[in-house]
């Protein structure tokens, strides 16, 4: 299969699975009757859109060629897709150019991690989900953050490392989480052969990974809160952000961080004392 045409099935699979998620009441039509699948019926998207029935099942087969801007714009409309969503189609269909993303962690990437005020938490994460260099406390509070012959992955660290799901308190959401955002950040790269050996890796290990890639949902997240169960110091509570590197497309600074005097804020400075030194 060419890259293309791996990139065109993708294509009709995402437009598919945004289709049967939308309840026809969303777009003003009625929901009684018996519907063989959830969602739209095809022909329905297609009419919303302006294009034509057979048109819009052959891009769902993966058999048509690239739509057009506008084509892509009334799709996107008819499917109510959110901005990020929208994103992600127009890249799958090739109207967004690649950018190159380097293997290490930018100098820019380093210096952001270098300010950060101890004993926060934070490591600089790749568009694949690799770890590409952290600080003292995000390894003593993340098992996975060692050097190795290849960079640790957060991705397979939740589906295959047994203790990851002892330590985070929401697993599943955790786990939802961590593939939605590795689908927003390279879905729209099928034929990308390193996401392709991450997922078939992770899958042959992974029913739950599995299935939650097939949902195709999309995710990322700029802040929001985690709660840990940790062997060392007990349960904390974080908040975390995320942060675009500046000068390096798709690498992204992650910070964990605990309200001042709080018994996390004590659990993460411990943490620190007790890590050894890593390489920032």
């Amino acid at each position: 299969m060419t890259g293309q045409s791996v990139t065109a099935v993708e294509l009709g699979a995402f437009l598919r699975s945004r289709r049967t998620a939308l309840a026809p009441g969303r777009v003003g039509l009625p929901e009684q009757g018996v519907r063989r699948t959830p969602g739209l019926r095809r022909e329905e998207l297609a009419r919303l859109a302006g294009v034509s029935a057979g048109y819009y099942v052959r891009l769902e087969q993966g058999r048509a060629r690239y739509p057009s801007a506008s084509v892509l714009g009334a799709l996107a409309g008819a499917l109510r897709l959110s901005a990020e969503e929208r994103g992600h189609l127009f890249a799958l269909a090739g109207r967004l150019r690649p950018q190159p993303e380097p293997a290490v962690a930018a100098p820019a990437a380093r210096r952001m991690l270098e300010l950060l005020a101890p004993p926060t938490a934070a490591y600089v994460i790749s568009r694949h989900s690799d770890v590409l260099t952290w600080n003292d406390t995000a390894a003593a509070l993340f098992g996975h953050l060692v050097d190795g012959a290849a960079p640790p992955n957060n991705v397979r660290y939740v589906f295959t490392d047994p203790d990851a799901r002892d330590l985070f308190v929401d697993w599943p959401e955790i786990a939802a989480d961590s593939v939605a955002h590795l689908r927003a950040a390279t879905g729209h790269h099928p034929d990308d052969a390193r996401l392709a050996a991450l997922v078939a890796g992770v899958g042959e290990q992974s029913t739950e990974f599995r299935r939650l890639w097939s949902c195709r949902e999309l995710r990322h997240k700029a802040e929001g809160r985690k709660e840990l169960r940790h062997p060392l110091v007990g349960r904390l509570t974080l908040d975390y952000a995320v942060l675009a590197a500046p000068t390096a497309s798709g690498q992204r600074l992650v910070a964990y961080s605990a309200e001042p005097h709080s018994p996390s804020y004590a659990a993460l400075a411990r943490l620190r004392q007790e890590a050894v030194p890593s390489r920032t």
